[in-house]
């Protein structure tokens, strides 16, 4: 097996697997560069690249922004929520939905733009933004008192119990929606 490096081009909306040897270093871009190339390649044509760009911006989001004010991450978090109404690969959306709430979880918004986020997150049809609302709804929907998102979790409760019970076995989704109503 051929140890290969993820790369990002200067001039091109694409990531490449490339091997250690095709490596060549120039300047070292700052970390709002790096965020906004991430967003650019997130919404390239190539389907591998948006695939690696949506996981790196993942760890990105996780690890790489806690000196990084709201307003400079804002507009990519529009970006993100867009490229999630029309993203068809599965492991992209996955990484990108799961961005997104490590974004949240690092509490760089206000109650009411985390709040205001969520909502527009219901409008995407999404099993997997199904999924990681849910679960937030869950456990903050107290916190969060909005109708708009107490009224979507109370809608699609049957509609995420259905999909689970499609993907998992029934007796432990049954448990668990036990536990949820």
């Amino acid at each position: 097996m051929v140890e290969k490096y993820s790369v990002s081009y200067d001039d091109e909306n694409k990531i490449e697997r490339i091997t250690k040897e095709l490596i060549s270093f120039g300047k070292k871009i700052s970390k709002t560069d790096f965020f906004k190339r991430l967003i650019r390649d997130i919404q390239s044509t190539e389907e591998k690249t948006r695939e690696l760009a949506s996981a790196i911006l993942c760890d990105f989001l996780e690890f790489d922004i806690a000196d990084f004010e709201f307003k400079n991450l804002k507009f990519g978090i529009e970006i993100i929520i867009e490229q999630l109404k029309t993203e068809k690969n599965i492991n992209a959306e996955q990484k990108l939905t799961e961005g997104l709430f490590e974004f949240i979880l690092h509490e760089k918004m206000s109650t009411d733009q985390k709040t205001e986020l969520l909502e527009k997150l219901t409008e995407i049809s999404s099993y997997v933004v199904w999924s990681y609302l849910g679960d937030e709804l869950q456990e903050n929907s107290e916190e969060l008192n909005s109708e708009k998102l107490q009224k979507y979790y109370i809608e699609n409760i049957p509609k995420w119990k259905e999909k689970d019970e499609q993907i998992y076995e029934k007796e432990k989704i049954d448990q668990y929606y036990k536990k949820v109503k």
